[in-house]
């Protein structure tokens, strides 16, 4: 293969992901936070997804699923959800049957 085919794509790539890091510079860079009021707006999101369905989802995305399985399961009261917890939970969900609901993933590491 030659070099000379490889820089347009490259630079195709790094121009890429340059726009992915431009946005309004306007907003804060908590904007995006839900704090405790998005675990109660997502709790049939989270306790109703499949092992497969959560491992496609982003950090965050797994963030708010996990605490609403924590909110709603006596089991995890006290928990608090934070980035190593979802990295643990995410590391079964990558082991367990892909049908395998979510709640039971973060009960058995609660």
């Amino acid at each position: 293969m030659r070099l000379g085919g490889i820089k347009p794509v490259l630079s195709a790539l790094a121009i890429a992901l340059a726009l992915t890091g431009c946005g309004d510079g306007d907003e804060p860079a908590d904007a995006g936070a839900t704090g405790a009021q998005g675990a109660t707006g997502a709790a049939g999101g989270g306790a109703d997804i499949t092992a497969g369905e959560f491992l496609v989802k982003l950090l965050p995305e797994k963030e708010i699923a996990i605490e609403a399985v924590v909110a709603t399961e006596p089991a995890c009261e006290g928990v608090k959800v934070l980035p190593s917890f979802v990295l643990v939970v995410s590391d079964s969900a990558s082991k367990a049957d892909p049908d395998a609901p979510l709640t039971e993933l973060v009960v058995a590491e609660c």
